[in-house]
């Protein structure tokens, strides 16, 4: 049987878009570890669609998502997914997930998952099933805000 490790509950949020300086800096931190042969990396961004079939068509191009999120409940839900991958990939050695709160603009991540792992297929698997739970189960909502500043609630897909 293997062992299970215990990780502290980790706060997945970030107020305002993800640097993109930030994702490199997260890969030269692990620049060090020897147990390491292969990074995965998701990122989300913001993208400029144009939404619904409405008859006013530049009004309804989105320009940023505002999101919110149930903190406590996500938290708690990302650390019991996060314990899930480990055990699911023994191999892997570190997972790393960070959401954007707030409104963020067309073109700014807003979403990143990265895992390492010994091997790229482990690391590839992890980030899989890490975002497509996060989308299906973390009380995360998005507003998506149109050009003439109307809005509607986003659906993950």
């Amino acid at each position: 049987m293997s062992e299970v490790r215990q990780h502290k509950v980790k706060d997945i949020f970030v107020d305002g878009p993800i640097d993109p300086s930030f994702v490199g800096t997260s890969i030269a931190k692990h620049a060090t570890r020897q147990d390491i042969g292969a990074h995965e990396i998701f990122l989300g961004q913001i993208r400029a669609d144009v939404v619904g079939a409405d008859d006013r068509p530049p009004n309804n191009v989105v320009i940023a998502i505002e999101y919110t999120a149930y903190r406590e409940m996500a938290l708690e839900t990302m650390t019991a997914i996060r314990e899930e991958a480990f055990v699911r990939w023994p191999e892997m050695t570190c997972l790393h997930v960070h959401h954007s709160l707030g409104t963020i603009p067309v073109g700014q991540l807003c979403f990143m998952v990265f895992a390492s792992s010994k091997h790229r297929q482990q690391a590839r698997e992890a980030v899989a099933y890490v975002v497509d739970r996060i989308k299906s189960e973390l009380p995360i909502f998005g507003k998506e805000i149109f050009v003439d500043n109307t809005h509607q609630w986003k659906r993950n897909t």
